[in-house]
């Protein structure tokens, strides 16, 4: 019994030592009093100070570093291109950030931070090729455009005002992101992918953003009254390329694993197809006829519809292949197959039984069967006269029903054999 109550006690002594000394502080001191001691006892708020640019500084390595991540998972080099360019941004924004006391000092870090925004930018475009599986990129012109931009922010400091400089960085900047927005469109379009699309949309936005900041550049009053608006917009927008490069980044993962189910789908199919295909003609194999045999007889027990079993044997076939060579027997016995496919309907089925025998299981009665039979002889004189061959070569038909009580078609083939010997006797016999 003690065994019993012991978790019961256990958590009522838990309850006591957790709740007794609230409810006895309230025993003790009126409710004003104790909730008066309780709000002053609450330290007060300090203030802090937000800069935005390091706010957008920290969000850009978060973006870096779970894009990192992804990595792992999803080797692609489009990613690593985005790695380096919020990377880049994260350190343009934190020296932007920054006082500098120094004048010339403060114009090279502006330059600096310029530079590395212009080249996020551009890494942002090059990686669309990536993504989009083209041809190898091409590091030329590249390389060529980051070395003279290099130059340029790194040397106007010295030579031009802060305002050229500025202006050109934006500019820059708005170039390469309205290409690379344009890019990323031109690949949404070909497959659509909701990544793609939310970046090609957001990178337009941040274009128009850029340019407007160029421009502001040169106009002081501009700058003062709607700098802290710009710069929210564009901290909202990069949220958004955050994001949906988190996206198309799964959405890559999600469409590789889908081709590579359909590739394997075909492959199983491919497969299947070759263990029940004849490789020479074309036909089903006796594999296939195992299969689908015992399928067809019970069809035929349970609706009644009439099935027939055709033996097709091509005459004289050994002495066609010591006369003209096995190649030409190989072709004639393609041939063969492709006329017996092409005469049947698609709900009959044509089984190549071994050497230059073909069955056929048709849904019709023998007397259709027969006649059939008939249009098989004359379709393959014409197909044999076309070629060259012997008027020897020719087709010997037998055909069999099966009976409503058959359990089996063994029956069946071995009459349609029997029949099909007889028809080979009788067209070896001289008129």
């Amino acid at each position: 019994m003690l065994k019993g109550k012991s978790p019961r006690v256990f958590w009522a002594l838990i309850a006591i030592a957790v709740l007794g000394p609230p409810i006895m502080s309230l025993a003790l001191h009126s409710a004003p009093d104790l909730l008066q001691g309780v709000i002053r006892s609450i330290p007060e708020p300090q203030p802090v100070e937000i800069r935005p640019r390091l706010f957008v500084a920290y969000g850009a390595l978060i973006a870096a570093s779970t894009l990192a991540i992804l990595y792992l998972y999803r080797g692609r080099g489009f990613v690593v291109y985005w790695i380096l360019s919020w990377t880049m941004l994260a350190a343009s924004n934190t020296l932007n950030a920054r006082g500098y006391a120094d004048a010339l000092l403060g114009s090279v870090m502006i330059g600096l931070s310029q530079l590395l925004a212009v080249w996020s930018s551009a890494l942002i475009l090059l990686s669309v090729p990536p993504f989009a599986k083209r041809d190898r990129q091409r590091w030329t012109i590249p390389v060529q455009a980051g070395a003279i931009t290099a130059v340029w922010f790194l040397v106007s400091p010295f030579v031009v005002p802060l305002s050229a400089l500025l202006y050109t960085g934006g500019a820059t900047s708005a170039l390469l992101k309205g290409a690379a927005a344009g890019r990323f469109a031109r690949v949404a379009r070909r497959t659509p992918i909701v990544g793609a699309f939310m970046i090609s949309a957001a990178l337009g936005v941040m274009s128009v953003l850029e340019a407007a900041g160029a421009i502001m550049s040169y106009r002081p009053e501009w700058t003062a009254a709607y700098a802290n608006t710009l710069l929210a917009f564009t901290i909202v927008m990069s949220i958004v390329i955050a994001l949906a490069m988190h996206l198309l980044v799964f959405e890559d993962m999600t469409d590789e694993i889908r081709r590579t189910n359909l590739a394997l789908a075909a492959a199983n199919e491919e497969v299947k197809r070759l263990a029940i295909t004849d490789p020479l003609t074309g036909c089903y194999n006796r594999r296939f006829f195992d299969e689908i045999g015992r399928r067809e007889l019970e069809r035929h027990r349970r609706y009644g519809k009439a099935l027939t079993v055709m033996f097709v044997d091509l005459n004289q076939f050994k002495h066609l292949n010591d006369r003209f060579g096995h190649d030409a027997g190989d072709q004639v016995l393609r041939t063969l197959g492709g006329l017996l496919q092409r005469q049947v309907r698609q709900s009959d089925y044509v089984i190549r039984w071994g050497g230059d025998e073909f069955l056929l299981l048709l849904t019709c009665t023998a007397d259709e069967a027969m006649q059939k039979g008939e249009e098989l002889k004359g379709a393959f004189a014409i197909e044999r006269d076309a070629f060259g061959l012997p008027t020897d070569t020719g087709l010997s038909v037998g055909v069999a029903a099966v009976e409503d009580s058959a359990e089996t078609l063994t029956d069946a083939i071995r009459a349609a054999d029997s029949e099909m010997y007889r028809d080979k006797l009788a067209e070896r016999r001289p008129a």
